[in-house]
């Protein structure tokens, strides 16, 4: 395989509209655009796209469980510059919480919330004054 950068990565969601709210509204991302029971984010290189487990169940032919909330299968990670106030601006427009603010051993501050799926989202700031982009 010749592609080295992903172009998109897909979540599984259960509730599209739902899902939506929690990634336009919530972390304020930005839609590109919808089509029916799929969404995509303007999120740079690798875009977020959203696409309803019904259809993609359709689409594979067969039946999709959704991941177990206190197994979740899958995180996005964003370097952010505050961890904590990104923290708590997240938590006030309605994320769930999953783990405080905490500095890792590795030299990151670091936090999660969860979307309405249950996938964790991770807030990453480097302590050790490198730049936040990857």
């Amino acid at each position: 395989m010749t592609a080295r950068v992903p172009a998109y990565v897909v979540l599984v969601v259960e509730d599209l509209d739902r899902a939506l709210d929690f990634y336009t509204r919530i972390l304020e991302l930005r839609l590109s655009h919808r089509s029916g029971s799929y969404a995509q984010l303007d999120t740079g290189v690798t875009r977020i796209s959203l696409y309803e487990r019904a259809e993609m169940s359709a689409v594979l032919g067969r039946p999709l469980r959704a991941a177990h909330r206190d197994a979740p299968a899958f995180e996005l990670g964003f370097k952010v510059d505050d961890c904590a106030a990104e923290y708590a601006a997240l938590v006030q427009r309605g994320a769930t919480p999953v783990v405080e603010p905490t500095d890792r051993a590795w030299g990151q501050r670091t936090a999660y919330v969860a979307d309405p799926d249950g996938y964790l989202v991770e807030l990453a700031q480097d302590l050790r004054g490198a730049p936040t982009s990857p």
